[in-house]
């Protein structure tokens, strides 16, 4: 047990830490979003793409995980929408949101650096494609749904599809991931004083990444109702994870890492900009709410898992 808190509670100082600092004045919570850019589109870019760029084109990209982590994320996605529409009778753009808090995990911020604590060496390879799966494949169904249960406009489901990809299209992970494809399709080698600058920027990605989530923490409260708190805190923290180990348990073994992997980015709390997306539906509170809650308990459910699993 012991072994398994020297890899989760590292990563929750450091959350804590970054609570702390914006809880008391140390850092202002208007420098954290720029933190958050920073992570996104400098230092997590240059970590995917020296790693991407450097392995042999035909084994950055592995079938198996990509379709068993595709399969469960959409069940998860379909239950949570499912659960919210007919059990508790919430609208299609409520039921929406919270199957996507359901379905698509913190990767780059929390589970990237809890698959470094574990992996050595890093298994950048099944971050990428949890990545791929998450903003080219769930992300845009979930957003479609939503769209589609709160339009006013009369918008065709074509006009909204095509809002849609426009926002993958931009994405700077989305576009690194396919910077990084080409470059080692090609056997592309750059310089080693560009290299060096880009493993300068990939070492800040972890530490940084979380003390972004921990900052943002601050000002989060427990607003909302219980039951669609906790019904969504269940379905990511437990019924996620539970989805991909009965794909993975009917799926024919592949790489025990990458098996281990697409298990553990599954039991990652709910992307940090989660309560972002819900503000655009006026669900900006209880999806704070949520978020809160779900990182706090996921110590023990991925220290639980990490136990069970390793």
């Amino acid at each position: 047990m012991l072994a398994v808190l020297s890899i989760t509670a590292p990563i929750f100082i450091l959350i804590a830490i970054g609570y702390a600092a914006v809880k008391t004045g140390l850092m202002s919570q208007e420098a954290i979003p720029g933190l958050g850019r920073y992570v996104l589109y400098f230092a997590l870019p240059a970590l995917m793409f020296s790693t991407i760029s450097r392995m042999e084109f035909g084994v950055v990209i592995e079938t198996n995980y990509l379709a068993v982590y595709g399969i469960g994320s959409l069940l998860s996605l379909l239950f949570g929408i499912g659960f919210h529409k007919l059990v508790l009778k919430n609208s299609l753009v409520e039921s929406g949101v919270k199957g996507m808090g359901m379905s698509i995990p913190n990767s780059a911020f929390i589970g990237f650096p809890i698959l470094l604590q574990v992996f050595d060496p890093p298994l950048t390879q099944a971050f990428a494609m949890a990545i791929m799966v998450e903003n080219v494949f769930i992300l845009p169904i979930a957003l479609v749904i939503i769209e589609y249960g709160g339009r006013e406009n009369g918008s065709s489901l074509l006009a909204i599809w095509k809002s849609v990809f426009s926002r993958v299209v931009r994405n700077p992970l989305i576009i690194t991931i396919c910077a990084g494809l080409l470059a080692s399709a090609l056997s592309l080698k750059l310089p080693e004083t560009l290299n060096q600058s880009l493993d300068m920027l990939a070492r800040t990605s972890a530490a940084t990444a979380l003390f972004v989530i921990g900052a943002s923490l601050v000002g989060n409260q427990m607003r909302g109702n219980i039951l669609s708190i906790g019904s969504v805190v269940t379905g990511k923290l437990l019924i996620h994870p539970l989805l991909i180990a009965l794909v993975l348990w009917l799926w024919p073994p592949f790489d025990q890492r990458l098996e281990l992997a697409v298990l553990l980015v599954a039991a990652m709390p709910m992307m940090s900009i989660f309560p972002i997306i819900g503000s655009n539906y006026g669900m900006r509170n209880i999806c704070a709410s949520i978020l809160l809650v779900t990182t706090v308990l996921s110590f023990v459910t991925i220290t639980l898992l990490l136990r069970i699993a390793t």
